[in-house]
């Protein structure tokens, strides 16, 4: 598999991809929250994503050795229109936007909180979760630092610190904390779907595919997972299998436009000329970049 496409779409789900929290994180999230900071809040009822949504770009991936033909290399030029597209679609928690304006007002009575409590680590994540849902993540990694200084043991911390990680392009410093929030427990799908995708840009396509697999347990027809591990299954060789998860993907959503890019480069490798045609036809024709090849 081109290692350029691998690359884009295992950084929708990495980073990009609209993961939902479990319930058990969204209601520790909750109960997290001090009764000041939640007192503090105005009264416009505030409507707050599941998870914060984060992107990461293959900067920082490390070169991946693929067994497909190198014909494919014009699939390279799929990749950042792929990048732009939201990899699972089925989650209606994942269209919600955050309320810039309220957000921005939410975070001076937090530091008025701060100033009065000082040590009191939840204070710093939830500061750290707004400056993430605005966007500026490098302020966010550093309320998260502190958070994590003042109590090194609350999962939520990590999870958030990881998709700010993600979206500064620190892959490996994202993985290194969803892993820790996996051994702090309890373990989640979502993490382990994030972690995979990131090993996977790291080039460690068989811990990819095993947390892959592992995500797929606790959700079995989870469309995010089955792509990342179609994804590893191709560029360690394994086309059949990677074939076999797409083929499901597709049963699962028809519309998944770079799930049918994926198959017609596998179905390619596989000698499925046809199949493979009608594949990225039906890509291109769901919006999604087909490049030309040679």
């Amino acid at each position: 598999m081109n290692r350029f496409l691998l690359i884009a779409l295992t950084s929708l789900v990495f980073g990009g991809g609209n993961l939902p929290a479990m319930a058990a994180d969204a209601e520790k999230t909750a109960d997290a929250k001090p009764a000041e900071a939640k007192q503090a809040e105005t009264s416009q009822a505030e409507t707050k994503p599941a998870v914060t949504e984060v992107e990461a770009n293959s900067a920082g991936s490390k070169s991946e050795k693929t067994a497909v033909p190198k014909d494919e290399k014009a699939a390279a030029g799929a990749s950042s229109d792929s990048k732009q597209n939201i990899l699972i679609e089925e989650e209606p928690l994942a269209k919600v936007l955050p309320d810039n304006a309220a957000i921005e007002k939410k975070i001076p009575l937090i530091e008025e909180l701060i100033a009065r409590t000082p040590k009191d680590d939840k204070l710093y994540a939830e500061r750290g979760e707004c400056y993430a849902r605005l966007g500026k993540d490098d302020k966010a990694v550093e309320d998260f630092n502190q958070a994590i200084k003042l109590n090194p043991n609350f999962q939520e911390t990590y999870r958030l610190r990881g998709l700010s990680l993600a979206k500064l392009n620190r892959i490996a410093d994202a993985v290194a904390d969803y892993s820790q929030a996996v051994k702090l427990g309890p373990v989640t799908y979502e993490l382990l779907v994030r972690r995979a995708a990131g090993k996977g840009l790291l080039g460690d396509h068989q811990a990819a595919i095993d947390d892959a697999k592992e995500a797929l347990k606790m959700k079995p027809d989870s469309v995010e997972a089955l792509v990342v591990l179609a994804n590893h299954e191709a560029a360690l060789g394994k086309l059949q299998d990677a074939l076999t998860n797409l083929n499901k993907v597709l049963e699962l959503d028809m519309k998944k436009g770079d799930a049918y890019l994926l198959r017609g480069f596998v179905n390619k490798s596989l000698g499925n000329v046809k199949a493979s045609e009608e594949d990225l036809k039906m890509a291109t024709e769901l919006g999604v970049k087909v490049p030309e090849t040679k």
